[in-house]
């Protein structure tokens, strides 16, 4: 992870930082396949329109956000989400001070959809997008790639990921409910609206301190 401090809690204004008239990036990951970026705009700042390379993933952090896409305008709140597809022209205002996060494939060997599982060009809720199992641990992959994985998990309360390692740096990102992490031997209490970048070959683990979601990004070694 580029940007992101290592092993520290940090909430969505720390991630994408926003600034009165500026538009600020976080780079969190780079390959020649994708890029993982946070973007704070200050009130009415924009980004002028771009094409989707294969697809671009906009998740709205903070704040609202107008996106127009092929002659469409939806707005974007937070927690909700955009899928878009090949080619697709789009365009980015911050309604008030907002910011999100994008993950754009630009191509991939076979130049197929690689984020999957989601509907494409809908405003959704991403934390909607899988359910708490009473007394269970679930997950749900929308990416799995030799360079990068993206999966939402939902555990109940109680639930644990037991330890392991990782090749790659992992993203933790909570979407609902509030998770007792542990990164070697240092716990973290890691709450909606927070993340924390567990390294690579560092052991981990996770538990439900109350039923959680979470959006986990792993950007694998030898990307």
């Amino acid at each position: 992870m580029r940007d992101l401090p290592i092993a520290t809690v940090f909430n969505n204004t720390e991630l994408a930082i926003m600034m009165s008239d500026q538009i600020v990036s976080t780079a969190i990951a780079e390959t020649n396949i994708y890029d993982i970026t946070a973007f704070g705009l200050g009130a009415g700042e924009s980004i002028s329109t771009e094409i989707v390379g294969l697809e671009k993933l906009i998740y709205c952090l903070e704040g609202q956000l107008e996106i127009t896409h092929n002659e469409q305008v939806v707005v974007l709140e937070a927690g909700s989400m955009i899928l878009l597809d090949r080619g697709s022209y789009h365009a980015i205002k911050a309604k008030n001070k907002a910011s999100f996060q994008q993950i754009h494939i630009y191509q991939t060997e076979e130049n197929e959809q690689m984020i999957n599982k989601i509907p494409h060009n809908e405003t959704i809720q991403l934390a909607d997008q899988i359910e708490i199992v009473p007394n269970r641990k679930s997950s749900k992959s929308l990416v799995q790639h030799q360079t990068l994985t993206l999966t939402l998990f939902a555990l109940d309360k109680g639930q644990q990921i037991a330890r392991h390692t990782a090749t790659g740096d992992a993203l933790v990102q909570i979407l609902e409910g509030e998770a007792l992490i542990t990164i070697d031997q240092t716990d973290y209490t890691v709450k909606k609206g927070e993340s924390i970048v567990m390294p690579a070959e560092i052991p981990h683990a996770l538990e439900a301190v109350e039923a959680f979601k979470m959006l986990l990004t792993v950007v694998k070694t030898g990307e």
